[in-house]
């Protein structure tokens, strides 16, 4: 993910994460945990379009199996293969956003688009992965670089 950055106005969303100024250089950075890191990454814009393209690459380079393309999900967000426990994990959460979906719980055309319009296209699979993939974009492991 990229952002465009000026000098003299900082992107606000990096403020949130403690951004060092960027008139001059920063040898360490702190490390924070707050509340509104975790509000942004689950309501962002920048972060809710990273958390829609995902499930597509997903479902496209993805094999068949549910297990593939969560390996790959997983793969793409924290740089390596999940454990058996993990997979177990997103197996159950996706099964269970199915059948959110299926019970019309969920809009699966909103939920995959960020739009209320109705459409004829089949978004289900896509609106169960979105919900894999804010879950997956959203761990510490993903957003903190040890």
């Amino acid at each position: 993910m990229y952002t465009f950055r000026r000098r003299s106005t900082p992107y606000p969303m990096l403020q949130n994460f403690d951004v060092p100024n960027a008139d001059f250089s920063c040898v360490r950075r702190t490390r924070s945990n707050t509340p509104l890191q975790a509000l942004t990454l689950l309501n962002e814009t920048l972060f809710m379009q990273c958390v829609r393209a995902l499930p597509g690459r997903v479902l496209k380079e993805g094999r068949k199996s549910d297990e593939s393309r969560l390996t790959l999900a997983f793969r793409l967000c924290v740089s390596r293969p999940p454990s058996a426990d993990e997979l177990a994990e997103l197996k159950a959460l996706l099964a269970k956003q199915r059948k959110r979906i299926a019970d019309g719980k969920l809009d699966a055309v909103e939920l995959a688009t960020g739009k209320k319009e109705k459409s004829a296209a089949k978004m289900e699979e896509q609106a169960a992965y979105t919900v894999v993939t804010r879950v997956l974009l959203n761990l510490d492991e993903t957003i903190t670089k040890e």
